[in-house]
C-alpha cells in the first residue's frame, strides 16, 4: 500500500478529499467548498497520483470511495477537525442573526412529543431561522448526517460508526394503555387479563409481532394481536371505547397524543427498557451553532421528559 505523502499536501486537497467523500459528487463538493468543478477535478487528480489510487469512482450519479478512500478518510478527518477545533480562534454564534435552517432527524413519536417546544424555542431564540424535521431511523442516520446536512438525530440507534457522538436522553420504558370503561379491569392489569384481552401494537416493520410476543413466548404464553399500526396517532381513536389495549413507550402515554379517558398502568411482564439518544458527527463537536443546538434538544427533551413524568 502506497503511504500518503503529506508533505504533497495542501489543507484545499484535505478539503477537497472530506467534502468527496462525504457528498460523493464533484459538483455537491465544488458548491460546498465554493470551488468551479475544474478546481476540484484537479485537486482530485492531484490526491490520486499522490496516494496512487483511483479513491473515488463513478457508479451512477455517485463517486464512490475506494476502499483505500476509506483508509484515509479518519485521517484526514482527524487533521481537519485540529485544525478546525484547536488551531482555529472560535466564531461566536448568534442566534437572533441566524437565518439559515437548523435540520434536525427525529423519530416520529419523537417530533410528535418534543417538536413543538424545539420549534417554539428556537422562533424565539433565532427568529429568523427555518427548522426541518427529518425521519429517522438505525438505518438512515448516517446517511442523514453525512449525505444532507442534517445537524442531528434524535431516536433509537444501534451500532453507530465511531465517527458519530452519541449523547444519551433519557431512558424510555413500557406502559399498557386502555379503556378501562370498557375493560372494567382493576390496575395494573394482570397478566391473564393481559393475554385475554385483544391488542393492537405500533409496528414499524408492518409486522403483527415484537419483542413482547418474544418475552411471551419464553412464559410459554401468547397474546392476540388484532390490530397493527405505524402511526402512534391512531392509538388514541383505536383504544377509547373499545376492548382493546395496547402496550407502548411511556413517553408517549402520558403526552396529550393519548386520550385522558384511557389508563396508564405496568404491564404484567418485563419489558427492556430502551435508550433514546442524540447523534451528531464528531467532527462538528465544536463547531458553534451545532453545540448551540444540540445543547438546547438536550435541555428541552430532558425537562420535558421529568414534566410528562409527573403527571398521570
Amino acid at each position: 500500500m502506497k503511504e500518503l505523502n503529506w508533505r504533497g499536501i495542501d489543507l484545499n486537497l484535505l478539503l477537497t478529499f472530506d467534502a468527496l467523500f462525504r457528498l460523493k459528487s464533484v459538483s455537491a463538493a465544488s458548491k460546498e467548498l465554493h470551488l468551479g468543478q475544474p478546481a476540484t477535478s484537479y485537486n482530485l487528480k492531484r490526491l490520486r497520483e499522490l496516494l496512487g489510487d483511483p479513491l473515488f469512482e463513478r457508479q451512477g450519479n455517485k463517486m464512490q470511495p475506494t476502499v483505500r478512500a476509506h483508509e484515509v478518510a479518519p485521517k484526514v478527518q482527524q487533521i481537519l477537525s485540529i485544525f478546525t477545533q484547536d488551531i482555529l480562534p472560535a466564531e461566536q454564534f448568534e442566534p437572533q442573526n441566524y437565518t439559515g435552517q437548523f435540520i434536525i432527524g427525529v423519530s416520529d413519536y419523537a417530533e410528535q412529543i418534543f417538536g413543538p417546544d424545539i420549534f417554539d424555542t428556537l422562533q424565539k431564540l433565532a427568529p429568523q431561522s427555518k427548522v426541518l424535521l427529518k425521519p429517522v431511523d438505525s438505518a438512515n442516520c448516517v446517511t442523514l448526517l453525512e449525505d444532507q446536512d442534517t445537524d442531528l438525530c434524535i431516536g433509537v440507534f444501534q451500532e453507530l460508526p465511531n465517527h458519530l457522538n452519541t449523547t444519551f436522553l433519557y431512558r424510555e420504558k413500557h406502559l399498557c394503555t386502555f379503556d378501562n370503561k370498557v375493560l372494567n379491569t382493576k390496575l395494573p392489569i394482570q397478566l391473564d387479563t393481559y393475554l385475554d384481552t385483544p391488542q393492537m401494537i405500533i409496528t414499524a416493520n408492518q409486522e403483527l409481532t415484537s419483542q413482547v410476543d418474544s418475552t411471551l413466548e419464553k412464559m410459554g404464553v401468547k397474546r392476540n394481536v388484532v390490530l397493527g399500526t405505524t402511526r402512534f396517532l391512531t392509538i388514541r381513536r383505536m383504544l377509547s371505547g373499545r376492548n382493546l389495549l395496547a402496550v407502548m413507550a411511556e413517553m408517549v402515554g402520558r403526552s396529550e397524543l393519548i386520550d385522558d379517558d384511557l389508563v396508564l398502568c405496568d404491564p404484567p411482564i418485563d419489558i427492556p427498557d430502551f435508550d433514546i439518544d442524540m447523534v451528531t458527527l464528531k467532527r462538528n463537536a465544536n463547531h458553534p451553532r451545532i453545540q448551540f443546538l444540540t445543547q438546547l434538544v438536550q435541555n428541552l427533551i430532558q425537562d420535558k421528559v421529568r414534566e410528562l413524568r409527573l403527571i398521570r
